[in-house]
């Protein structure tokens, strides 16, 4: 009975999200989505005026001491369950929580997090934990979490939350399973600055002693990299010490090269499928002539030492010695937050998309209304599950949101004239001689990501919204994807048959990417790669992928 009511309840959440849409809502060119008539009036009325919600929360949420026990995942060098604002909320709610911190990494916090679900230790609420839709469909499955569907609980209790999720379909559809289950609040980035993930800047320093201005082109960039290898951009003295295009990982690597030739057309959310526009159908991006065009390109880069070699095994403390060294004459990053202090107006960002050899003008690190799932997990053994999602759904309003990411005015944070907000000078004091992160995150708990709200300017204060890389997602914005996928979700079978398939998959692409670029791989064997991702079912992997797309295409046209 369970399940019929659910797949019941597709249909009617259907509808229902689109129908800010249907009332006028539409997307502006910097990404921020207006609506007419708010859903958030078909829950309780708020005064229409939000940008993520306004429905009144009351606090504090208990009337009586209540202590709950939430599992944070942390890294260690960001957010401590003492910053400003959790003791702040505490005030607030009347709710004391106890903090379990762990780790960051993906293996312990996978291993703590199962092991916290199997237990019958009690535990109210798993924070920042970055479960993935395949894994809380298992728990769920298994009971082990709660739906929050289940009961109109999240209707009821989070009201701003359900009806954000409602008027916005490429986050629903993200976090919504095909049964019509939802057992995790994801993260949402909206709005140009914080759904453009990557941008790529370059030292302008570098620029100048070179006679050169930022590149246009994936051609005018490979000259541009070789005169900075090849002219002592640095100015040292030492020629040989300059490394043109540094990242701190590959994934910063391929995103901003991805648009320039073809591939991952539907947005940052779905880099192993896109489309082909020929065809109209999922592809997969590892077996695209594009992708080839790429890694050719990325090879000529590497054997010219033009691409850092140490790409596939760099940290971002080696990175950070390289920045503070002068080293680096190119970047790809979300923000300038990583630089060592003070070193920020020294970097000059592109404004319009590297064109390809073949014409492609793309941006593709471009978020839909989406960031990630599994960012706030109720367990089964919850006794207090709605204080928890009283407690969530204030981080779903305008007023919460900034709380949450700037603290309290005029004791962590001031408005300025131009409605937009700003730390305090007495914490601007603290960042000029460390990362803007590091201070952050004593008095705000958003500092590292996955957080179970809505980010978007001007309520969120992080490295994003800051002059230089905001003016570059604002420009980049419109040369995004035509159209933007959710993260899509599977049903059980579909994911049992998926989820081995992808992994060998993942595993064979991820060693040839990086055979192909170094050279150990010849280019000559491209056909017999492809051959032996065929016979690794590549073609049910892109059926099941294809089912989520029309899936999809039916929630929004209903």
């Amino acid at each position: 009975m369970k399940k019929l009511l659910k797949k019941s309840l597709v249909f009617a959440v259907a509808a229902l999200s689109l129908c800010a849409f249907a009332n006028g809502a539409k997307e502006t060119k910097d990404g921020v989505v207006s609506s007419g008539k708010s859903v958030a009036a078909n829950v309780k009325k708020g005064s229409g005026k939000a940008i993520v919600g306004d429905i009144p929360c009351t606090f504090p949420i208990v009337d009586k001491p209540l202590t709950l026990n939430v599992m944070l995942v942390i890294n260690p060098k960001y957010s401590a369950p003492d910053n400003y604002v959790w003791k702040e909320y505490e005030k607030m709610t009347g709710i004391k929580v106890n903090f379990t911190e762990v780790p960051n990494s993906s293996s312990a916090r996978k291993e703590k997090i199962a092991t916290a679900l199997a237990s019958e230790e009690p535990l109210d609420l798993i924070l920042r934990g970055k479960v993935s839709a395949s894994t809380l469909q298992v728990y769920g499955d298994q009971g082990m979490i709660i739906d929050f569907m289940e009961n109109d609980m999240l209707k009821k209790y989070a009201p701003n939350c359900y009806a954000y999720l409602m008027s916005h379909p490429d986050t629903l559809a993200s976090v919504m399973n095909p049964d019509g289950s939802i057992y995790a609040l994801p993260q949402v980035n909206s709005g140009a600055e914080l759904r453009v993930s990557r941008k790529l800047f370059f030292n302008k320093k570098w620029l100048e002693r070179v006679g050169m201005n930022v590149p246009r082109t994936t051609e005018e960039l490979y000259k541009v990299l070789k005169a900075f290898k090849e002219k002592d951009a640095n100015g040292n003295g030492n020629p040989n010490d300059e490394v043109p295009l540094c990242n701190q990982d590959w994934a910063a690597t391929q995103d901003v090269f991805f648009g320039a030739f073809g591939i991952s057309n539907r947005g940052q959310q779905n880099q192993v499928v896109d489309c082909d526009e020929k065809t109209g159908k999922a592809r997969l991006i590892a077996a695209s002539d594009g992708y080839k065009k790429m890694l050719q390109y990325l090879n000529r880069l590497y054997k010219e030492g033009l691409l850092d070699n140490e790409i596939f095994t760099m940290t971002a403390a080696n990175w950070t010695v390289k920045a503070a060294d002068d080293r680096i004459g190119c970047f790809a990053f979300t923000n300038l937050a990583p630089l060592p202090g003070g070193m920020s107006d020294n970097w000059v960002p592109i404004t319009t998309p590297l064109e390809g050899p073949d014409g492609d003008k793309l941006w593709a690190p471009i978020r839909a209304n989406f960031h990630s799932t599994g960012n706030a997990v109720i367990p089964a053994t919850c006794k207090h599950i709605p204080e928890v999602l009283k407690w969530l759904d204030y981080f779903w309003t305008d007023e919460g949101t900034l709380f949450y990411h700037y603290g309290v005015e005029g004791k962590t944070f001031v408005k300025l004239s131009d409605g937009t907000y700003d730390f305090v000078d007495s914490i601007k004091d603290e960042m000029k001689n460390n990362s803007f992160d590091d201070i952050a995150a004593k008095y705000v708990p958003y500092v590292g990501g996955s957080n179970p709200t809505v980010e978007i300017a001007p309520y969120f204060g992080g490295g994003e919204v800051q002059p230089i890389p905001a003016a570059a997602a604002r420009a980049l914005f419109p040369y995004g994807p035509k159209e933007y996928w959710p993260s899509f979700t599977f049903t059980s079978d579909e994911s049992a048959e998926l989820n081995p398939i992808q992994v060998d998959i993942n595993k064979y692409t991820t060693s040839a990417r990086s055979e192909f670029i170094t050279g150990t791989k010849s280019f000559d064997t491209w056909d017999a790669y492809i051959k032996g991702l065929k016979n690794m079912k590549l073609d049910t992997m892109l059926g099941i992928y294809q089912n989520a797309i029309d899936r999809y295409h039916e929630l929004i046209k209903k």
